[in-house]
């Protein structure tokens, strides 16, 4: 009778092993698709004639085609923790703390110096999306190097659902610059 139980309770954690390690895989298999995905959008190549950001949230509506470019900056969290989402800003209207001489704050990139509606008109938001249109579940920073403050040229399309006050764009390129 106590070898029937311990054969029971052997096969109960070793099928409890193996689905841990299942889950596991998936989760993994998961994060690497959406790895790749990420890394197939870092351009090589520098795209022309981008347009400035606040140019573009004027003309842009939700479907276009766009070239752009703008530095990570314009929020304390400028990167969706886990997720493929980010913000850029214009940084011909809005200024990173840490390019006023008299500063000394700890995250220049929230730019919260600026007028916050020059900010808001100045901003938006970037994101790599899967085949259902949700966020990657993997984080852009440090992809290419990117980080806050860096300086990027995006190609995307205007996602669905953006507005004159939340545009978003879905990335099908990004070029980091040097």
């Amino acid at each position: 009778m106590k070898m029937k139980k311990y054969s029971t309770l052997a096969l109960a954690s070793i099928f409890a092993l193996a689905s841990c390690s299942e889950k596991k895989d998936a989760s993994t298999t998961t994060k690497t698709k959406a790895n790749s995905a990420l890394i197939a959008l870092i351009l090589q190549e520098k795209p022309t004639k981008p347009a400035d950001i606040a140019d573009l949230r004027k003309a842009a509506k939700p479907g276009d085609q766009v070239t752009f470019s703008g530095d990570i900056l314009g929020s304390e969290n400028v990167f969706m923790e886990g997720r493929a989402v980010m913000i850029l800003g214009d940084p011909k209207k809005i200024t990173a703390c840490n390019q006023n001489p008299d500063e000394n704050c700890e995250t220049p990139w929230d730019a919260c110096c600026d007028d916050p509606e020059v900010k808001m008109a100045s901003i938006l938001t970037v994101q790599a999306v899967d085949d259902e249109g949700k966020p990657l579940k993997e984080g852009f920073k440090g992809l290419g190097g990117m980080k806050e403050l860096s300086s990027l040229i995006v190609t995307g399309e205007v996602a669905k659902g953006s507005t004159d006050s939340n545009m978003q764009v879905n990335a099908t390129g990004i070029f980091v610059k040097k």
